[in-house]
């Protein structure tokens, strides 16, 4: 499994975007800075600017880095080979979301207030993106709903990803419509725990008829 540098020039692309506009906000940016927000988009957590810029950057380079290269030394990377691409879209679409999620976070800090119904949204969208293409993530100790039921069977794994990418999109256009009706946000909380509240044990039970039917 080879890493295709000319695959890497759209996640690149993203890193460099979100340098150059921290770079731009960076003046315009107080000394200390809005760095959390309530559900109404209010601040209510502060953090030197500087700090929040760094802390923000380097989640992102966290994010490109292990979803890039943790594949590689995967005990079960002769099952990612074939799929290896669809790990790099997963990743960049993490990328992208926590782009758009740092932009609107600079604007906020910049106007000590949060756009909550675009957060909102971004945050659906995710939702409902990772949800249709979970799915296709092939069997791996890295990326997606990683159980030891799901790990030890590919069946386990496809079927369980078929149910928990259902959740995803349901939970993320449920968000939506909260997010339209202003719904506090805090409920997205309570529908993102049900997603491994139903995804593990169904793995678990799933496994357990396999096994008691031999297959």
């Amino acid at each position: 499994m080879k890493l295709r540098w000319k695959r890497e020039i759209f996640a690149m692309a993203i890193l460099v975007t979100m340098a150059i506009v921290a770079i731009f906000y960076y003046p315009m940016l107080p000394g200390i800075v809005a760095s959390h927000f309530d559900s109404h988009g209010k601040p209510n957590g502060w953090m030197a600017k500087t700090t929040y810029l760094v802390i923000m950057g380097s989640t992102v380079v966290f994010i490109y880095l292990s979803l890039t290269f943790l594949p590689l030394i995967d005990p079960l990377k002769k099952k990612i080979e074939v799929k290896f691409r669809n790990i790099l879209f997963f990743r960049d679409i993490f990328l992208m979301f926590f782009a758009l999620i740092f932009f609107i976070s600079l604007e906020a800090a910049r106007e000590k207030a949060l756009n909550v119904n675009l957060f909102g949204i971004a945050l659906g969208s995710l939702f409902i993106v990772v949800g249709n293409y979970l799915p296709k993530v092939p069997q791996n100790w890295f990326v997606g709903i990683r159980t030891p039921w799901t790990i030890s069977s590919e069946v386990v794994w496809k079927r369980t990803h078929i149910v928990g990418g259902w959740l995803f999109i349901l939970s993320g256009a449920f968000y939506i419509i909260c997010v339209a009706l202003k719904v506090d946000g805090v409920i997205i909380l309570w529908v993102a725990i049900l997603i491994p509240l139903i995804s593990v044990p169904y793995s678990f039970f799933l496994y357990k008829k396999n096994e008691k039917d031999g297959t």
